[in-house]
């Protein structure tokens, strides 16, 4: 089981050097790098913003960072993405990381119901972690699928 936190200051260079990775850029639903200033404009206000929950999954053993998984809240619904750090890849730990972090969300945002991913057809990966957990695909288009979970108050994702 990993371990689960809020993120920190302190993983706002960690969050920024993962996002410039090239294979999440690739993945990622904007695929520009990111500058600096800007990361740390968007991660501090990410923060402070009662409306997001940015949370860091860390490995139950050696406590390294495995992912940042964030929540954006509205109303009874949240979109959730997940960054795997680049180290981390094809150890299996995303599925673990979403488990635990929607049930981390579900204990400061129990009035939330559904909880959506967009994820790109190329990206195989997280399509099999979040089905894996219990996302269902709801529709597509060109560009993406979209997957939702349904939170019930006392459930646990698979």
């Amino acid at each position: 089981m990993p371990n689960i936190r809020k993120a920190t200051e302190d993983d706002s260079k960690d969050i920024f050097d993962w996002r410039n990775d090239e294979l999440t850029r690739r993945l990622s639903q904007i695929t520009d790098l990111v500058e600096w200033d800007g990361h740390s404009v968007w991660f501090n206000e990410s923060l402070s913003n009662t409306k997001r929950l940015l949370l860091i999954c860390e490995d139950e053993i050696t406590d390294e960072k495995v992912s940042i998984v964030r929540f954006d809240i509205e109303d009874k619904r949240a979109l959730i993405s997940i960054n795997l750090s680049p180290k981390m890849r094809g150890k299996r730990k995303a599925k673990g990381c979403l488990r635990d972090a929607i049930s981390f969300f579900q204990k400061y945002f129990s009035g939330v119901r559904f909880i959506d991913a967009k994820i790109k057809p190329t990206n195989i990966p997280s399509q099999k972690s979040f089905i894996g957990v219990g996302f269902v695909m709801v529709k597509e288009d060109a560009d993406f699928l979209y997957y939702e979970y349904v939170l019930c108050n006392n459930s646990k994702p698979k």
